[in-house]
């Protein structure tokens, strides 16, 4: 695809800002719907519960659906896939700010979700497939640092919103986004695509994966509340494990297969894709538990728990361009290592932690782990992408976007899982009711230092895989002069 390659400098930004305004825009809906859930609850009288199927209604159609839409980009064209999703996605939020009923917010919420699936792994595939390799780590690390932008601003903005205007209102924030991005990828994004003569679509292995992710997602999603052992969650993953083992065959045995497994075959890609995999894992557990130790073990309130989490957004946000100018030059072997390197650091001193530890000493684990993210994302991103052939692009993009969606679903179940554990273990010993587990730090701390060094055997996993995968050769910075 050399002739597809844009040179135009001017061109090449408006393609990053394209990029990363579509990466904005989903990350800022999301966490904006997530902290305006308990004002969406009381509004409809409906309890936390039946609140939640909305984030989980999104991971459940983005997880099962961005693999189709990755195939159907690489086979109808990027720019096609990607401005029907826009629009999909801004009329899907202009609709849920009328919603009369928590259902219908829910069945326009899918809607809407189905947009972002489209339009958010052919982000990913513009840069990698249209930006000459001494800038596609520069345009990934600006896309990561528009996401780390979105879920640093979406709380603050939905909190405030949801409260002086109503939950309304946060669903009108991206429209103007959403508008001009369309208008602007009309006009500026690139026609020219190598697509292939062959364009049927494997409709089985669709329909295989969409019912393994799906099933798999909920499950993962439904273990905090109901337990492992819930015969609801075995039934899931029973149903999980025999579709996506007759996905496998399907797509062994079809002509235009929706996935095509000799990807995997391909060393570098499965091990770096493996390393996003535990990485993701790893800090999506992380921001999900820190905010109980803050609250339950040392007291802090949810407002000042939230200024916390919002240290390791910020060092995404300034680490990620920085990380990929780097991966643009030196190759992203070197600065994936690193990222692993850092989020092991972190984790290690994440399970150092104590009921009385010293708050300005809980700072540097937190900027450490930010700057290992966003070292690790562009950079690992684009290794990915860089060890997919030219015409599997859109493939290749929608399988990282499903790997950061699960790893985060594992991490959120998982890691709270390690900890009730071994909190549940030390109460036993002690005779102490589980009701009464807040007034007893000391096990609390147990089971957070138990979470904490799972994480970190996780980071060592992600390590290895990080530095069995190499650079693509092809993919070094263009010589100049």
């Amino acid at each position: 695809m050399e002739e597809c390659l844009i040179q135009e400098k001017r061109k090449q930004k408006w393609l990053i800002v394209i990029a990363s305004a579509a990466v904005f825009m989903f990350s800022v809906d999301y966490s904006m719907v997530n902290i305006s859930l308990p004002t969406i609850a009381v509004y409809f009288k409906a309890t936390i519960g039946h609140v939640s199927r909305v984030p989980l209604a999104y991971l459940l159609v983005v997880t099962s659906t961005v693999l189709l839409f990755g195939k159907l980009g690489d086979i109808i064209g990027f720019k096609k896939i990607f401005i029907a999703g826009l629009v999909i996605f801004v009329t899907g939020t202009f609709l849920c700010a009328f919603a009369p009923t928590l259902n219908t917010l829910l069945a326009l919420r899918i809607y809407q979700c189905i947009g972002e699936a489209m339009f958010s792994p052919m982000a990913i595939a513009f840069v990698t497939v249209f930006l000459p390799p001494g800038v596609r780590g520069k345009g990934l690390g600006f896309m990561t640092t528009a996401q780390g932008l979105g879920f640093c601003a979406g709380p603050v903005l939905g909190g405030f919103l949801s409260d002086h205007l109503g939950w309304h209102s946060i669903f009108f924030v991206n429209i103007p986004l959403g508008l001009a991005t369309i208008i602007t990828a009309i006009k500026m994004l690139p026609h020219e695509q190598t697509l292939p003569a062959e364009k049927r679509v494997d409709i089985t292995g669709s329909v295989l994966i969409f019912i393994s992710l799906s099933t798999l997602v909920f499950a993962l999603n439904s273990i905090p509340a109901m337990g492992l052992k819930h015969p609801m969650i075995i039934s899931c993953l029973a149903t999980a494990l025999v579709a996506f083992t007759f996905f496998l065959i399907q797509e062994c045995r079809a002509k235009n297969p929706i996935l095509y497994l000799s990807l995997f075959k391909n060393r570098d890609f499965a091990f770096a894709t493996a390393s996003a995999f535990c990485v993701i894992f790893v800090y999506m557990g992380l921001m999900f538990l820190f905010p109980f130790y803050l609250n339950i073990v040392r007291g802090i309130d949810m407002m000042h728990s939230g200024l916390f989490l919002m240290v390791p957004a910020f060092m995404v946000i300034i680490s990620s361009p920085v990380a990929g100018l780097i991966s643009d030059k030196f190759g992203c072997r070197l600065i994936c290592t690193f990222g692993v390197s850092l989020t092991t650091l972190a984790f290690f001193l994440f399970s150092l932690l104590k009921p009385d530890t010293p708050l300005f000493h809980i700072t540097p684990s937190l900027i450490i782990a930010g700057i290992a993210i966003g070292c690790f994302l562009p950079a690992n991103n684009k290794l990915v992408m860089a060890q997919a052939p030219e015409d599997k692009q859109g493939m290749a993009a929608a399988v990282y976007k499903i790997l950061n969606s699960t790893g985060g679903v594992f991490g959120i179940a998982i890691l709270p899982m390690v900890l009730m554990r071994k909190v549940l273990e030390q109460a036993a010993i002690a005779h102490i009711d589980r009701s009464m587990l807040r007034y007893y730090p000391d096990i609390l701390i147990m089971g957070f230092d138990a979470a904490f060094k799972f994480g970190m055997f996780v980071c060592l996993a992600g390590l290895l895989f990080t530095v069995l995968a190499r650079d693509k050769k092809e993919d070094r910075p263009l010589q100049e002069g």
